[in-house]
Order: C-alpha cells, then sequence, then structure tokens
C-alpha cells in the first residue's frame, strides 16, 4: 500500500473485507487516537479479534501492529506527536521501572500474538536435529545472538554465533543441509546478514529467522520466520522491545529443549554446568 496509508485506505475502503472496513473506518476517522490504541481496545473498539489486527498490519503496513500505528502516524505528518520515550522526566527510577515491565509485557504480548506454534515448534525440532548450528547476529541482535548459543551450547547442542560482518558470509558458505543457521535481525534487512543467509540457502541449509519485520528480505528467503514485536508505545522503546521480544523467543525455543531431553542429555548439561561453576570464585576467596 501507498506510503500515506490513511489517504490509501479512504481510496480503497470499497475493496476491503467486512473485518477490514471496520478497522480502516477507526484510522480513517481518528488517525491520531487511533495510535493511541493498544491492540486489545482496538480489538473491543473495532468489534474484531486481535489476530484480525495481526494479519491487517501485515497486509497494510508490511509488519506488525507496531508498525501500523508508526505509518498512520507517519502518513499524517505527525511523527513527533508519538512520544520519544515511555518515560516523563519527572518520573522516579520505580515509575520508569513500572512503565518499562508493562511496555514490555505489552509488547511479549503482541509477541505471543504474532508468532504460530507450529512454525517456533518446528524450528526448535530443526535446531535439536541439526549437525551443528551457527548464530548470525550484528549491533543490538549480537548480544541476543551470544545468550542464544551458550544456553544452546548448555543443552549439549554444538552451536556457535557469528558476530563478524565478514565472517558471516565466509562461514555460512561452508555449511551444508544437516547444519542450520539462525539469523537474528530485528529489521531483516541487515546487508551483511542477508548475504550470509543467501550463501546458506545455496548450501541447502535451513534458515530460522528472528526479526520483527515479517515482510523482510530475510523473512523471504527463511524457512521459519520467528517475529519478535514491540509494543509501539513509543519511537525510543522500540528496538530495547525488539531485543527483549527476541530474547523471549529464544529463551522460548530453549525451554522446550530442555523440557526435551533424555537422562543422558541431562547427564551431560550437568556435567557442563559443573563446567561453568568451576570457573566462579569461592565467598572466602574474598573475605
Amino acid at each position: 500500500m501507498e506510503k500515506n496509508i490513511v489517504s490509501a485506505l479512504k481510496t480503497n475502503i470499497n475493496f476491503l473485507t467486512g473485518v477490514e472496513k471496520k478497522i480502516a473506518k477507526l484510522i480513517i476517522s481518528d488517525p491520531a487516537g487511533f495510535i493511541k490504541l493498544s491492540m486489545s481496545e482496538l480489538a473491543n473498539k473495532a468489534e474484531v479479534s486481535q489476530g484480525s489486527i495481526i494479519n491487517f498490519s501485515k497486509k497494510f503496513a508490511r509488519g506488525g501492529f507496531p508498525e501500523l500505528k508508526l505509518a498512520i502516524a507517519a502518513s499524517k505528518g505527525e511523527a513527533e506527536s508519538k512520544p520519544f520515550d515511555i518515560a516523563d522526566a519527572e518520573d522516579s527510577m520505580m515509575e520508569v521501572l513500572a512503565k518499562n515491565i508493562l511496555s514490555h509485557k505489552e509488547a511479549y504480548d503482541l509477541t505471543r500474538e504474532a508468532n504460530n506454534e507450529a512454525i517456533i515448534r518446528d524450528a526448535a525440532e530443526k535446531i535439536m536435529k541439526a549437525k551443528k548450528v551457527e548464530i548470525y547476529g550484528v549491533y543490538r541482535s549480537a548480544a541476543v545472538a551470544t545468550d542464544f548459543c551458550y544456553q544452546l551450547l548448555e543443552t549439549g547442542i554444538p552451536a556457535s554465533f557469528v558476530s563478524d560482518i565478514l565472517t558471516c558470509s565466509i562461514s555460512a558458505a561452508m555449511l551444508d543441509s544437516d547444519d542450520v543457521v539462525i539469523a537474528v535481525s530485528a529489521s531483516g534487512q541487515t546487508r551483511d546478514i542477508i548475504d550470509a543467509v543467501k550463501n546458506a540457502k545455496d548450501n541447502n541449509v535451513p534458515v530460522i529467522a528472528i526479526t520483527s519485520n515479517v515482510n523482510s528480505p530475510l523473512s523471504r528467503m527463511a524457512d521459519d520466520v520467528l517475529i519478535a514485536s514491540s509494543s509501539g508505545n513509543s519511537l525510543g522503546s522500540t528496538e530495547p522491545e525488539i531485543r527483549s521480544s527476541q530474547l523471549l523467543i529464544t529463551d522460548t525455543i530453549c525451554s522446550y529443549i530442555r523440557s526435551n531431553i533424555n537422562k543422558e542429555e541431562r547427564k551431560q548439561y550437568y556435567e557442563l554446568r559443573k563446567i561453568l561453576n568451576s570457573h566462579n570464585v569461592e565467598e572466602w576467596e574474598y573475605e
């Protein structure tokens, strides 16, 4: 749809489905008010399901509900009316903490709504069966990739993370169909990640994407796409909330894997934990 989503909805209102018209009419009648609604508030007001809102967002904003809000704000020239951050200068630290908890919870709820049971399960099963798992991520996504890698190693899965922009592509070219690539990219448009995934796909390597953009180049190339959402409540909180939602997804996969490992694998898990704990200092050493 055109950049000015409000004008486009006005023009195409007669071609929309009944459910789409309900959402579109709310947008057209009060764009500024619309971007302040949570998904549950919108669902109640428009009398549609949250799933219908997600489908509408994917179709008309090429993303999730936060992307729909941002697209509407931009088309009305009101991007600056959206708060820069969820916190105000006069807030105490505990008030900021409470606001972040609520905003992250909304991001988590949207992440749950945006994903599919079968796809997450399939991604976890691919990881468990892989000869080797390589995880790619740069900038903020590198932190997610690193944490995911360490959790997988603890469960006995041979995993490695690559954040160097040149090494990603080289390493991907050496994988085969028995391996799995996990590409972590909030935008799904990071050139170095895309190049690495192309090399992996050339070798028939299954690719799992963890991104916030369901219509990105990365999403189109991946076999399984896992969506990490933000709440859309402010401009400044978008990327931190996406990173947090990415961690929620990787933690969920690791919980599933841990719940499915057998006795021998659990023994290995505890042995690995013992090795890691051996690097901790004893309290008496610093008395």
